[in-house]
C-alpha cells in the first residue's frame, strides 16, 4: 500500500467536485479526511457524498494536527486571507488559481511559507500532464533549436454562454486574463523559464453582457493582447479574449531556430502535441536543383512531410480531455514523502501572479513592465504518471 499524506479541503463550490472525485478515486498517495466550508451544511453534504471522515468549519479543520496539506478552493478574492490562515496553522497550501490577487499579497504568503518551512503553491497543475511534459522533453532535447518566439491564444465568446454562475468573470478580479491567463503563463514559464518584460493593451470589446437574463456592464476588460519577452530571448504574443466568436489561431505554439512545436491546450492534462522539422524542410528545398519557382513550390508542398505528431512521453489517461485536477497536490504529497522539491514551485506560482499584475498594470499605464521575480525550471515528471491511477 502506498504511503499517504492526509489532506483537507476548504471550499465546496463547483470546482470542489472534481478535486474530491480525483483525490478519493485516483490519487493513492492522498487521504482526504476533512472538508470545510463557510456553509457547514455544504461541507457535510460533500463528506457524505465522498465518504470523507470529517466536515465542519475552517477553524475545526485547521485545528486537526493530522492534516498536512490544505486545498484552498474558495473564490479568488478570499485566497490571500484563507491561505495565510492555513500557513499560520502550520499546514502546506495548495490553492486554486491564483495564489493571491495582488503581487504584494502573494509575496507575503511565499515569504511566510519559506520562513515556516512550508509549501504554498497554486494551480494550475495541468503542465504536469503528459501533453506539456512531452513538449518539455522536446525542448530539453533541443529538437527545435533555440526558442525565439511563441504565440498563446485563449479566445472565446464569453463564459456566460455556458457557465451556471458567470457573473464573477465580469467583475473586478475576473476577466479572461485572471481566469485563463494562469494556464498559459504557467505553461510558458515552465517551458521557457522566467518572463523578463511585458507590454499589454486591453479593451472591453463587448462591455454589456447577458448574465442570467440581465444586462450587466463588465467591470473588467474582456480582451487583452500582450507581448512578452523571456530571459531565454524568446519574444511572443498572448491574447486572452471573451469577445471572439471564431478564430483559427493556435492555442500555444513555440518557434525555434530549427523548427516549431505545437503545445496541447494548457487547460488540459493531455492532448495532441506536434513538431515541425525545419532542418528537414531546409534540406529538402536545398536538394532541388532547378531555380525559382521550383524551390518555392517544393517549400510549400513539403510542409506536410516535415510535420508529425509526437508520441506522449509517458502514458496518460486515454481521454485527452480528462480532468486530472489534483495532480499537483499528489506531486506535493510525494515530494513531502520523498523529501524533494515540488514541481509546482512557490517561485512559479509567485512569478505567475506578478505577470498577471504586470499585464494589468501595463494595460492601464501604457508602460512596459520589467519583472522582479525569477523562476527556475523545475524537474520534469520523470515517468511519475503512476500518481494518477486509472480505475
Amino acid at each position: 500500500m502506498k504511503k499517504q499524506v492526509k489532506v483537507g479541503i476548504i471550499g465546496c463550490g463547483t470546482i470542489a467536485d472534481v478535486y474530491m472525485t480525483n483525490i478519493t478515486q485516483h490519487y493513492g498517495n492522498l487521504n482526504l479526511i476533512w472538508v470545510a466550508d463557510l456553509y457547514v451544511e455544504k461541507a457535510k453534504e460533500a463528506a457524505e457524498k465522498y465518504g470523507i471522515a470529517h466536515a465542519g468549519t475552517v477553524e475545526e479543520l485547521l485545528a486537526d494536527s493530522e492534516v498536512s496539506i490544505v486545498l484552498d478552493l474558495t473564490i479568488p478574492a478570499a485566497h490571500y486571507s484563507v491561505n495565510k490562515q492555513i500557513l499560520e496553522a502550520g499546514k502546506h497550501v495548495y490553492c486554486e488559481k491564483p495564489l493571491a490577487m495582488k503581487f504584494s499579497e502573494a509575496e507575503e504568503l511565499v515569504h511566510l511559507a519559506s520562513e515556516s518551512g512550508l509549501c504554498c503553491v497554486s494551480a494550475p497543475d495541468t503542465f504536469l500532464g503528459a501533453g506539456i511534459q512531452t513538449v518539455r522533453e522536446v525542448l530539453d532535447r533541443n529538437e527545435i533549436g533555440k526558442p525565439i518566439g511563441f504565440t498563446a491564444n485563449m479566445t472565446c465568446a464569453g463564459h456566460e454562454l455556458w457557465h451556471p454562475n458567470p457573473g464573477f468573470y465580469y467583475r473586478n478580479g475576473g476577466g479572461p486574463m485572471f481566469d485563463m491567463g494562469p494556464y498559459y503563463l504557467t505553461a510558458l514559464a515552465y517551458l521557457l523559464g522566467s518572463i523578463r518584460r511585458v507590454s499589454c493593451f486591453a479593451e472591453k470589446g463587448r462591455p454589456i453582457r447577458d448574465i442570467l437574463g440581465k444586462k450587466v456592464e463588465s467591470e473588467v476588460p474582456t480582451t487583452y493582447t500582450a507581448i512578452l519577452e523571456f530571459d531565454c530571448g524568446a519574444i511572443g504574443t498572448m491574447t486572452m479574449s471573451f469577445d471572439t466568436w471564431k478564430t483559427g489561431l493556435p492555442l500555444l505554439e513555440i518557434y525555434g531556430t530549427e523548427g516549431s512545436v505545437e503545445v496541447p491546450d494548457p487547460n488540459n492534462f493531455g492532448g495532441k502535441a506536434s513538431i515541425f522539422d525545419g532542418v528537414k524542410l531546409r534540406e529538402t528545398v536545398a536538394a532541388v536543383q532547378d531555380p525559382f519557382p521550383a524551390k518555392l513550390f517544393t517549400m510549400m508542398t513539403a510542409q506536410e512531410e516535415c510535420h508529425q505528431d509526437l508520441p506522449l512521453t509517458f502514458p496518460s489517461d486515454p481521454d485527452p480531455r480528462s480532468n486530472m485536477r489534483g495532480l499537483g497536490v499528489s506531486d506535493m504529497a510525494q515530494a513531502l514523502l520523498d523529501n524533494r522539491p515540488t514541481r509546482l514551485s512557490m517561485e512559479l506560482s509567485l512569478h505567475v501572479v506578478e505577470a498577471l499584475n504586470a499585464l494589468e498594470s501595463s494595460a492601464k499605464t501604457g508602460q512596459v513592465y520589467t519583472m522582479r521575480t525569477r523562476v527556475e525550471q523545475t524537474e520534469p515528471m520523470n515517468k511519475e504518471w503512476a500518481l494518477w491511477e486509472v480505475q
